[in-house]
C-alpha cells in the first residue's frame, strides 16, 4: 500500500498544478457519460429475472405454466355485492370495458359469469337449496302466470288486489314492500328497478365474480403494468356500475405493481430526504460551506458515472440495484469528508500551502481509503458467483461505485479546493469522545468481559431470528391488491396462493383432503354438478308447476299510460274497501297502505313517469322468466358440456388436467405455508405454485446470503492481513462488524420481526458498509502511532459524520411505504448506529494503550 500512497501523492501533486483543466476534463467526461447513461438506460422489473432458478420445483411451475398460460401472472378484478343481478349487470359492463383494450389485456376471461352457469344454476344447487328454491317459486307461481299473460302494471296491480282480498301468502307482503318502495324511488328521482332475481337468490352471503386478466406487460419499464393498473383504476370512473357494487383489484400483477409502486416511491422520498439530511448533519459537523459544495458535486458526478458504468457493463438496473443510488450517498459522502477533513485538519494545523496540504491529506488517507474500497467492493462483489443474480447486478454496480468514488476522491476533490481555495480552519477534536475512550481504556478488563457476555447472548437471540420467504412479508397489508387477496382466500375461492397439480391422472386427492393444512381439493370433476338424477327429478317436478307461467295461453296487450292510472285508481279502491274491513292493523296492511299513498301521488305523474316504473317493475321480473324457461329445460351435463373458457382452465390442449388444493388458514403466516407445502408435496411431489416458487426462492435467497457473507468475511480478512500484517489489527477491524451482526439478529428475534427477502440484505451489507469506519480508525492510530491524538484528529469527526449521513439516509428509507424496503432501512440505520458506537469508542479503547494527551 506504500507504493499505492506514493501514486496517489504524485496524482494528487499533479492534479494541484492543473486544477480547471483537470475540473474541464471531469466536466467533459460527466456529460459523455450522462449522454451513455440516459442512451442506455433500462430498468428490468421482471421479478422472475432477479434469481437463476433451476432446480425441479422451477421445472414443475414452468410445466404449469406452459400447459395453462393464461393462469399464470393475472390480474383479477374481483365484483362483488350482495345482489345476484347486479353483480351480473356490473361483470358485463366491466368485461365490456376490458375486452374494448386490447392494447393493455391480452386475454380477458370471466369463466363464473358464463351464461351455461346461470341456465344451470338449479342443478348446481345442492338438494336443499333447490328444495327452498321450489317452495318459493310454488308461491310465486300465480304471480309469474299474470305477469307472463299481462307483463304489466296493471296485470300486478289485478294480483295485488286478488291478494289484499283473501289471504295471501308470505311472500305477499315482501311483493307490497318492494312495489311501493319502487314508486317511492321514482318519485325521488331514483331507479325504481325492483332486482326480483334477489328474492329467487336471496344474499346470505355476498355474490362474487372474478375476472382474469392476462396484461401486456412492459418489462423495459421501471413499472411494467404502470399502464394496465392506471387502465383498471380508471376503470372505476368510466363503468357506470349498479348500487352496492364493489369492484377489487388483486392477483399476482396487482400485487407486484403495488409493491414496486410502494418500492420505487420509497427510493424517491429517500433520495430527497437523504439530501436534506446530508445538507444538516454537514452544515452542523463541518461549517463550511466548500466542504459541503464539493461533497455534493462529487455526488452528483459520482451518480452520474455509475449510472453509465452500470449501463455499459450490466446493462440495466433491477428493482434491487436501484437500492446503491442510496448507498452510494453514504459510501461516496465517506470518502469525501475523510479527505476533505483531514485537509482542513492540515490547514487547522497551519499548513498554509493548498497543494502541499493536499498532498499531505492524500498520505495521511489514501492507504485507508483505498483499503476500503477494496474491502467494501469485495463485500458487495460477494453476491456475483451466486443465484441471487439481482443481487448479483448490486454487488457489481456497488462495486463500480466504490472505483469512483475512489477516482473522484483524489482528483475531483483535490482540484476543486485549488480553485474553491482552502475551506476556514477550525478545531475537530471530539473532546468529549476522548474522555469516553480514555474511561473504557481504564476498565478495559471490564469492558473485554462485557463485551463477551454481550456476544453470548446475541448469540442466543441470533439463532432465533427467523426467515420469511413469503413474498407477502414485503407487501403492506392495507393495500387493496392484499385485502382482496385476503378476502378471497376467506371466502374459499381461487388465488394465486394455492397449489396445483398438473397431470392425465391424479389419485391422491382423498388423502390430500384428510391433511390438517388443506381446506379442499378441486378436480376437474369439481365443475360438473352432484346429484344430477335427483336434481332433475325436482326440476321436471318444478317445470310441471311453472308451465303455465312459462308457457302462457294467452297474452294481452300492452297498456298505455293512462290504462295504467285506471288499473292504479282501481287498485286504490279496493285496498280501501278491504281495509273498512280489518279488525286491527299489521304489517302487511301497513305495506298496504303505503303502496295506496304511492299510488295516490303517481296519478298526477307523467306518461313518461309512468313508463318508466313499468320498466322498472316488469323488465327484470320478464328476465326471470325467461331464464326460469331456460333453466327448467336442462339435461345432464358433462366436463365436455362446459363452456370452452372454463374447460382451457381445467383442462390442457395436451389433455393434462388441473387439480387445485386450498390452504386451510391464512398463507400470510409463513409456518404454516411451509406445513401446507411440505404435506401436499409429500403426496404430490409435483405440486407447484406461487407459495412453492416462493418456498424454493427463498432456500436460494438463504443460500446465497450465506455463499456472500463468508466470501466477504474471508475476502476482507484476507486483504486486510495482508495490508496491516497484524492478527490483532485485522481482529479489531472485523470485531464491530461481527457484534453489529449478532445484536442485529438479536433484535430481530426479540423484537418479534423477521428476516425476509428484502432486509436479509442487511446481514452481507454490514460489512460492506462497516468496515470503513474500523480501517479508518486503525489505519489513523498506525500512521501516527500516537493512540492518545486520535480523538483530537480529523478522522473521529469524519467517523461520526460519515454514519450520521448514512444512518440519516437508511432511516429515510424506512419510511418507504414498502415493507422490505422500510425493513432494510430501519435495520440498516440500527446496524450504521450501532457500528458507529463500537468503532468510534470501543475500538480506540482497546488499541495499544499510549500516553494520554494533557
Amino acid at each position: 500500500m506504500t507504493s499505492m500512497t506514493d501514486f496517489l501523492a504524485r496524482w494528487v501533486e499533479l492534479t494541484t498544478r492543473a486544477p480547471k483543466r483537470a475540473l474541464g476534463a471531469l466536466l467533459l467526461l460527466t456529460l459523455l457519460l450522462g449522454w451513455v447513461g440516459i442512451s442506455n438506460f433500462r430498468v428490468n422489473s421482471n421479478l422472475s429475472d432477479l434469481i437463476a432458478q433451476n432446480a425441479p420445483w422451477r421445472a414443475d411451475f414452468d410445466h404449469f405454466e406452459e400447459q395453462f398460460p393464461d393462469l399464470v401472472r393475472n390480474a383479477v378484478v374481483v365484483v362483488s355485492g350482495e345482489s345476484l343481478k347486479r353483480v351480473e349487470i356490473a361483470t358485463e359492463a366491466v368485461l365490456a370495458y376490458l375486452r374494448g383494450r386490447p392494447e393493455l389485456f391480452r386475454a380477458v376471461v370471466a369463466p363464473g359469469s358464463e351464461p351455461f352457469f346461470r341456465d344451470h344454476a338449479l342443478l348446481y344447487m345442492d338438494e336443499a337449496a333447490l328444495d327452498d328454491m321450489t317452495d318459493r317459486l310454488a308461491e310465486a307461481q300465480p304471480w309469474l302466470t299474470a305477469v307472463a299473460e299481462d307483463p304489466s302494471l296493471r296485470g300486478i296491480f289485478r294480483l295485488v288486489g286478488d291478494g289484499a282480498e283473501r289471504e295471501a301468502p308470505a311472500a305477499f307482503e315482501r311483493v307490497l314492500e318492494l312495489l311501493g318502495a319502487s314508486a317511492g324511488a321514482l318519485r325521488e328521482g331514483k331507479d325504481p328497478t325492483i332486482w326480483w332475481s334477489d328474492e329467487l337468490f336471496p344474499a346470505e352471503e355476498l355474490h362474487y365474480q372474478l375476472i382474469y386478466l392476462k396484461p401486456q406487460s412492459a418489462f423495459s419499464k421501471s413499472l411494467p403494468d404502470a399502464e394496465v393498473m392506471a387502465g383498471l383504476r380508471a376503470m372505476r370512473n368510466t363503468v357506470a356500475l349498479p348500487e352496492g357494487v364493489r369492484l377489487q383489484f388483486t392477483g399476482e400483477l396487482a400485487l407486484q405493481h403495488e409493491e414496486m409502486e410502494a418500492a420505487m416511491e420509497g427510493v424517491a422520498l429517500a433520495g430527497w430526504l437523504v439530501l436534506v439530511l446530508l445538507l444538516l448533519v454537514m452544515g452542523i459537523g463541518v461549517r463550511s460551506i466548500k466542504i459541503i459544495l464539493a461533497t455534493f458535486s462529487m455526488l452528483a458526478v459520482g451518480v452520474v458515472w455509475t449510472t453509465a458504468l452500470a449501463m455499459l457493463t450490466v446493462g440495466e438496473f433491477n428493482t434491487l440495484s436501484l437500492v446503491f443510488i442510496v448507498m452510494f450517498f453514504g459510501l461516496a459522502v465517506d470518502f469525501a469528508l475523510h479527505f476533505s477533513l483531514r485537509f482542513l485538519e492540515a490547514i487547522h494545523a497551519g499548513e498554509q500551502r493548498v497543494p502541499l496540504a493536499l498532498v499531505l491529506s492524500t498520505r495521511s488517507v489514501g492507504r485507508a481509503i483505498t483499503l476500503c474500497t477494496v474491502t467494501t467492493s469485495l463485500g458487495f462483489l460477494g453476491f456475483w458467483p451466486t443465484d441471487y443474480a439481482g443481487l448479483g447486478d448490486l454487488g457489481i454496480i456497488s462495486a463500480l461505485g466504490m472505483g469512483v468514488a475512489w477516482v473522484l476522491t483524489f482528483t475531483f476533490l483535490p482540484a476543486f479546493y485549488m480553485v474553491s481555495g482552502a475551506p476556514q480552519p477550525r478545531d475537530l477534536a471530539l473532546r468529549k469522545g476522548d474522555r469516553i475512550v480514555h474511561w473504557l481504556s481504564e476498565r478495559r478488563r471490564g469492558v473485554v468481559m462485557a463485551l463477551a457476555l454481550v456476544v453470548a447472548l446475541s448469540l442466543i437471540g441470533a439463532f432465533q431470528a427467523r426467515f420469511d420467504y413469503s413474498v407477502l412479508a414485503l407487501k403492506d397489508p392495507a393495500t387493496e391488491s392484499m385485502q382482496g387477496l385476503r378476502e378471497l382466500q376467506r371466502e374459499g375461492l381461487s388465488t394465486d396462493y394455492q397449489l396445483v397439480v398438473v397431470g392425465k391422472t391424479f389419485s391422491a386427492s382423498e388423502s390430500l383432503r384428510a391433511l390438517p393444512s388443506v381446506k379442499d381439493v378441486r378436480l376437474p370433476q369439481a365443475w360438473v354438478p352432484t346429484s344430477q338424477e335427483e336434481k332433475l327429478a325436482i326440476i321436471g317436478e318444478l317445470e310441471f308447476m311453472l308451465w303455465s307461467a312459462l308457457e302462457p295461453q294467452e297474452a294481452v296487450a300492452e297498456p298505455d299510460p293512462q290504462m295504467l292510472r285506471d288499473s292504479a285508481r282501481a287498485l286504490i279502491a279496493r285496498i280501501d274497501q278491504q281495509a273498512r274491513s280489518l279488525a286491527s292493523p299489521s304489517s302487511m296492511s301497513a305495506a298496504l297502505m303505503r303502496l295506496r299513498r304511492e299510488l295516490v301521488a303517481m296519478d298526477g305523474a307523467s306518461d313518461l313517469e309512468w313508463i318508466r316504473w313499468q320498466e322498472g317493475v316488469i323488465e327484470q321480473l320478464q328476465s326471470e322468466l325467461a331464464w326460469l324457461r331456460r333453466a327448467v329445460l336442462v339435461n345432464p351435463v358433462g366436463l365436455e358440456d362446459l363452456p370452452a373458457s372454463v374447460r382451457r382452465r381445467i383442462e390442457s390442449n395436451e389433455g393434462e388436467a388441473l387439480t387445485v388444493i386450498l390452504p386451510e388458514k391464512d398463507i400470510a403466516d409463513v409456518q404454516f405455508l411451509t406445513e401446507f407445502i411440505a404435506q401436499v408435496r409429500e403426496l404430490a411431489p409435483t405440486a407447484t405454485g406461487r407459495p412453492v416458487i416462493e418456498w424454493g426462492v427463498g432456500n436460494i435467497v438463504v443460500g446465497s446470503f450465506k455463499q456472500a457473507l463468508l466470501f466477504a468475511l474471508l475476502t476482507i480478512s484476507v486483504v486486510l492481513l495482508a495490508v496491516l500484517r497484524s492478527v490483532p489489527f485485522t481482529v479489531l477491524i472485523l470485531l464491530p462488524l461481527g457484534m453489529t451482526v449478532l445484536l442485529i439478529l438479536s433484535f430481530v428475534a426479540w423484537s418479534g420481526l423477521s428476516l425476509n427477502m428484502a432486509n436479509i440484505l442487511v446481514v452481507p451489507l454490514i460489512f460492506g458498509l462497516g468496515v470503513d469506519n474500523g480501517i479508518h480508525v486503525v489505519d489513523r492510530y498506525l500512521g501516527e502511532r500516537n493512540n492518545a491524538q486520535l480523538m483530537f484528529s480529523s478522522t473521529p469527526r469524519a467517523v461520526l459524520l460519515s454514519s450520521l449521513t448514512t444512518i440519516g439516509a437508511f432511516a429515510a428509507l424506512s419510511l418507504s411505504p414498502h415493507a422490505g424496503t422500510a425493513s432494510i432501512g430501519l435495520l440498516l440505520a440500527v446496524a450504521i448506529g450501532l457500528l458507529l458506537l463500537l468503532t468510534l469508542y470501543l475500538v480506540p479503547a482497546l488499541l495499544p494503550s499510549r500516553p494520554r494527551a494533557s
